[in-house]
């Protein structure tokens, strides 16, 4: 809603400046309405009827029906005029035309993290559309471009219907912005088809919890609203829809209870798009050193990338691994800690602070030696212990855990000595020393520990392997490789068919000897971009030179930031709540 808010007042200031230019061109000027349809004409645009138009158009304006289609289609903002007879300008032509190529994703993220001169009688809002159009390929008529504030004539409209029909054939923007030792490339290829169908948004529930899901569906039918249950791999979603008119989507979205976070998304139909979005970060290792912040640490529960990026005073942040309900899947090794223990099978990533890199499978070896003698293999870090096992909770878990089980013994560690033994079943809370760790033991091993006296030194000792592994000051696991020293790696660790060889929003980890790259592709959204198979994201990794790089977890998880802003657009438009992140200070 954001968004339109600020496009509405854009909107508002641009036609008082269309009002102010209407003489300039007399009557050779060319109208909005003429504009709209020779545009939406020259991309083979669907004439979409269905759901409310604008107040000031109808079946009688002069190219009434491409107006209000390009409205259906999201091409035009839902707002309740359009002013068709007003004379268009060259700005707002080219304005109508980026967006009606999908264009409105990259203009928006452009506009939050660059600063553009302003240029002369051109509203502010149009200045981002002005500055793809310069930078695309082929690049956008020079007529229009020279004379932004100028009124659309009929050479012009004429030499932007033939772009237009030049860029269906193939169009790259790629745009390049660095700050100090971080370089960014933002890339979008390929014209951007309107979805058949969309849909509402309401909510991503986890496969363990349709319980809650079918209850969240009958309480949206139960309101009239036609809700129903999408099962993906990763979730069920919780919809409604479909609708044939993204403005219906809006209106719709608009009506829900005010405590729901909706978002509007395409129904199907992405990974046959010609469009494509890609971003990449880069920065020299040896000068900038990456960190992992844990969002239980930070939060006491799940945040999305731009809330911990914004925590941490991140200039830049992406995604990292995999995870299940509020855990991680795997290794997460902070500040030389083990967070979290190996995922037998799947590649790991670590650094120290000199910039070295580590790459491979890890297992981890850890256990609790109680005093000078007695010593216990360790189940794992910041989880459950098994029935007779033996865990801690270290201070990046949080405060506290929420939940343990009643018949373990929780035991509190301070500054390497016991301090505290409770039992979970009637402890009042389940604390985690800031200067210590909370060991938790079940079965036997709450026997043992509950004879262990106040005072007692317990220590944690722990290393990887393979060796070299316990030099990485920070590491976390994901996979499947990609590349490994330059050439191409056809393990996929287990991950199905449906996961690898299918078009989905990718993240990408890179390493060409020198430079570390983050990579987010952007998928299932037709307008913007179709996603990438892991080929087609191991040939991009190879045009950028890497010698190392890595699959991410991809998705809603996907996320990359910089300069205080998402610079890629995610699935539906909402961040997916993350463990943790990847981040630099």
């Amino acid at each position: 809603m954001g968004a339109f808010k600020r496009l509405r007042v854009a909107s508002l200031i641009f036609l008082v400046c269309i009002i102010a230019f209407a003489h300039v061109g007399g009557a050779s000027a060319i109208s909005r309405g003429e504009v709209v349809y020779e545009i939406m004409t020259a991309l083979d645009l669907p004439v979409v009827q269905d759901g409310a138009g604008f107040a000031d158009v109808s079946k009688l304006t002069l190219h009434g029906e491409s107006i209000q289609a390009a409205k259906a289609l999201g091409i035009l903002p839902p707002f309740e005029h359009f002013y068709p007879t007003l004379d268009a300008t060259n700005a707002e032509a080219l304005m109508f035309a980026l967006r009606a190529l999908g264009l409105f994703n990259e203009a928006e993220i452009l506009d939050k993290i660059c600063e553009f001169g302003e240029k002369e009688d051109v509203p502010p809002h149009l200045t981002v559309y002005l500055t793809m159009a310069e930078a695309m390929s082929p690049k956008a008529p020079e007529l229009l471009l020279s004379e932004p504030a100028a009124n659309v004539s009929r050479e012009g409209l004429n030499s932007l219907v033939s772009w237009l029909k030049n860029c269906k054939r193939g169009f790259i923007f790629e745009k390049t912005l660095e700050e100090g030792p971080i370089a960014v490339t933002m890339h979008r290829e390929g014209v951007g088809r309107p979805p058949k169908l969309w849909l509402v948004l309401i909510d991503e529930i986890p496969l363990n919890a349709e319980a809650r899901a079918r209850d969240l569906t009958d309480y949206l039918k139960n309101l009239g609203f036609p809700a129903f249950i999408v099962k993906q791999e990763w979730a069920y979603l919780v919809t409604v829809g479909p609708f044939m008119d993204y403005v219906k989507a809006h209106d719709v979205k608009a009506r829900l209870p005010k405590s729901m976070t909706a978002s509007i998304v395409p129904y199907n139909g992405s990974e046959e798009s010609p469009a494509l979005y890609w971003v990449c970060l880069s920065y020299d290792a040896t000068s900038e050193t990456g960190k992992i912040a844990l969002s239980s640490a930070l939060f006491g529960t799940f945040k999305p990338l731009s809330e911990m990026a914004k925590a941490t005073g991140a200039k830049a942040a992406v995604n990292g691994g995999y995870f299940s309900e509020t855990r991680p899947i795997g290794l997460v090794l902070t500040d030389g800690a083990i967070s979290y223990m190996p995922y037998r099978g799947r590649t790991a990533i670590g650094w120290d602070d000199s910039g070295k890199v580590y790459i491979g499978q890890v297992e981890a070896a850890a256990k609790v030696v109680v005093g000078s003698k007695a010593e216990f293999a360790l189940d794992g870090v910041n989880v459950s212990p098994s029935y007779h096992g033996i865990s801690v909770y270290r201070p990046e878990f949080g405060m506290e855990v929420s939940k343990l089980p009643s018949d373990a013994l929780e035991v509190m560690v301070r500054e390497g000595k016991v301090t505290w033994k409770q039992s979970a079943a009637t402890a009042k809370g389940h604390y985690i020393p800031p200067d210590g760790f909370l060991l938790v033991a079940r079965g036997n091993s709450r026997q043992y520990f509950a004879n262990v006296v106040l005072g007692t030194e317990v220590e944690i000792k722990s290393s990887l392997v393979p060796e070299e592994f316990n030099g990485a000051k920070w590491a976390f696991q994901a996979g499947p490789p990609l590349l490994r020293n330059g050439r191409e790696v056809y393990a996929n660790e287990g991950f199905k068919p449906s996961f690898t060889d299918k078009r989905h929003p990718r993240t990408l980890w890179g390493y060409d000897g020198r430079r570390i790259y983050w990579v987010v592709v952007d998928g299932r959204d037709p307008w913007h971009s179709r996603g990438m198979t892991l080929s087609e994201l191991k040939s991009l990794a190879k045009q950028f030179g890497m010698k190392e790089a890595v699959n991410l977890d991809g998705g809603g998880s996907s996320g990359l930031w910089w300069k205080g802003a998402l610079i890629n657009h995610s699935p539906g438009g909402r961040e997916r709540p993350l463990p943790y992140i990847v981040y630099l200070e």
